[in-house]
């Protein structure tokens, strides 16, 4: 099957969006999707026999600029302190802007940590660091 030319993604033609709106100013982004496997042994077989899946996790960071008066707690990305025990998830979606398509959508998303440096002769960005409970790609989001 050819590939047409113009559909490589980059960074450039990638638009991060929480809750549908677009997260100014975010440099990176990445994800994992990860199936926990665990082997079954038995006596006298130095093989495995079989890996039975038992567990999927989802994870996802994002290095985003700190604008003041923006922070992730303002913007309700990270809960405070306060509402650490009652915070909703949120809904992550990379969309391609040329052709609007959403190729990454994380759903039921929880921020778990974050942390920023503000180098003297350079710009403060924060790394978010986010756990979900499902990815889909753009073959299975409609």
């Amino acid at each position: 099957m050819a590939i047409p030319k113009g559909r490589v993604l980059t960074g450039a033609r990638a638009r991060f969006m929480i809750e549908g709106k677009r997260v100014g100013y975010a440099t990176d982004v990445s994800f994992t999707e990860e199936i926990q496997f665990e082997e079954v042994d038995e006596l006298d077989n130095i093989e495995a026999v079989e890996f039975v899946p038992v567990g999927y996790r989802v994870r996802f960071t994002a290095s985003i600029v700190r604008i003041v008066g923006h922070s992730l707690k303002a913007l309700s990305i990270f809960p405070r302190v306060e509402n650490i025990l009652t915070s909703g998830v949120l809904t992550v979606a990379i969309e391609d802007p040329v052709t609007g398509q959403i190729i990454l959508t994380l759903e039921q998303v929880k921020a778990e940590n974050y942390n920023y440096n503000i180098p003297a002769r350079g710009i403060a960005v924060q790394n978010v660091q986010f756990n979900a409970i499902r990815a889909r790609d753009e073959s299975e989001v409609t």
